[in-house]
């Protein structure tokens, strides 16, 4: 099999910069960047190579590569919860750092953060991406490759997963590795949705929709776990407006 070869490692210094135009390239069609950055271009990719830079250099984050013959053909990145989101001092901090990458679309960039953080999920979790495969070897298993081995590293610690996808087709793909949605929201016009996996020892458990808020149910034991995102919990939930 193609995915057989696929050997996955931590990301190196060294390839950051290949990884970060890889997700460029492998993410500019999605909803959200289209609208921030507009149909592909190469000064689009610049600046969301830059983005990603940005990300694979965080120290609080886990980046990996899946290579075949030496090349870089995907890349992954998840964090710990208690750095998923950028405390706001640092924002303030970093935001002359940000409007030079940016420019005039930091204030749609900031908006972005905003929406996502207030549907991330209140429990301790293991945050799951940006996830991309090059567009060369799309359509070859390579995203389930690195997929599968985040979803192993939830297992073997008993941990939730958590993402968010602004591409529909993406929600099928992560359904079918155990996530669910448990919120939605429009930002800039597009569906975003937001997604949990559950733990390996609540696998008897199942997320039911009751009263716009989201549980996992023990059914042999009559107790349930109440999962809630930060918008859910601040009464914040609403459509985003353009």
């Amino acid at each position: 099999m193609f995915t057989d070869n696929i050997i996955i490692s931590k990301l190196q210094e060294f390839e950051v910069s290949t990884a970060a135009l890889l997700l460029a390239e492998s993410m500019c069609t999605n909803p959200n960047h289209i609208f921030l950055f507009g149909e592909k271009s190469f000064k689009g990719i610049e600046m969301q190579q830059k983005m990603f830079k940005t990300v694979l250099t965080n120290p609080a984050n886990n980046s990996f590569t899946a290579k075949m013959n030496g090349e870089i053909i995907g890349s992954m990145t998840y964090t710990d919860s208690k750095h998923c989101q950028m405390p706001k001092k640092q924002l303030l901090f970093e935001l002359p750092k940000y409007a030079r990458l940016f420019g005039w679309r930091l204030p749609k960039v900031i908006r972005w953060r905003a929406n996502w953080e207030g549907h991330d999920c209140t429990l301790p979790h293991l945050h799951f991406g940006p996830l991309g495969v090059a567009t060369t070897h799309q359509g070859k298993g390579v995203g389930k490759v690195l997929l599968r081995y985040f979803c192993d590293s939830l297992d073997e610690n008993n941990q939730i997963g958590y993402l968010e996808t602004d591409k529909e087709v993406n929600v099928l793909f992560y359904e079918k590795f155990g996530f669910q949605v448990i919120e939605e929201d429009i930002l800039f016009g597009s569906p975003n949705w937001f997604m949990v996996r559950e733990t390996k020892i609540n696998s008897d458990y199942k997320w039911k929709d009751s009263s716009n808020s989201y549980n996992l149910q023990d059914i042999s034991q009559k107790h349930t776990l109440h999962i809630t995102s930060k918008r859910e919990e601040q009464g914040k939930y609403r459509l985003d407006p353009l």
